[in-house]
């Protein structure tokens, strides 16, 4: 897939590039000898095959501490959470080799937030958006699939340019926008919706959860 060794090209032109940028990135969460990684591939990628069939793009906000140590993403429990929702409500078999998994930006911090507080790199943070905008829009458009965004309220704030570069260049139609999985946000949303529509079908309640928020976020 040349989509994907594009994505490690950059993730490795960022470590050449920047190594001052991920020292104190590091260094501000006493990681530097931990094996940790400031700039985050997902090697999940690497495992997909010519006979995988790609469903849905999921796009969520930025390495954590699990994904920064293992150079995977959606490993964390927020990930696994998510991935359970998937399988047992039927949108897919197996989401290792059914969804891929991006994130709005591949700089590792503990919590999404730090990455607001990083005022000297701001051009780089926004150039790595740019970056992961483009990358899964062409997923999607390559696939034919759906996306979802995961994390709607920093897409304003801290994501606004992968908001930007994803609302010019993404098949709109078919992007969803949802809660996190983390902390019980997504499944809240659900079952409230779920309880509102007296609807047991989960891709129906998802789809219009999804389109709900996308039109108050872009009021299309």
């Amino acid at each position: 897939m040349k989509i994907r060794e594009r994505f490690r090209r950059e993730v490795d032109k960022y470590r050449e590039n920047y190594p001052e940028f991920a020292k104190d990135l590091l260094k501000r969460y006493e990681q530097e000898e931990s094996g940790m990684r400031a700039f985050v591939y997902n090697e999940k990628l690497d495992y997909l095959g010519k006979n995988d069939s790609i469903k849905y793009v999921w796009v969520t906000d930025n390495p954590g501490f699990k994904e920064s140590k293992q150079n995977k993403y959606a490993v964390g429990i927020s990930g696994k959470t998510g991935k359970n929702f998937m399988e047992k409500n039927g949108f897919v078999k197996d989401f290792d080799r059914e969804v891929i998994v991006l994130n709005k930006s591949f700089v590792h911090t503990k919590v999404t937030s730090e990455l607001g507080k990083f005022d000297l790199y701001r051009d780089i943070f926004l150039e790595n958006q740019k970056f992961m905008g483009q990358l899964a829009c062409h997923l999607q458009k390559l696939f034919g699939c759906d996306m979802w965004i995961l994390g709607t309220s920093n897409l304003n704030k801290i994501f606004k340019g992968f908001r930007e570069t994803m609302e010019t260049n993404g098949e709109f139609n078919n992007i969803y926008f949802y809660y996190h999985f983390s902390q019980g946000q997504f499944k809240k949303a659900y079952n409230r919706k779920k309880n509102e529509l007296m609807n047991q079908d989960p891709k129906e309640i998802c789809k219009i959860i999804g389109i709900e928020n996308r039109n108050k976020l872009f009021k299309r």
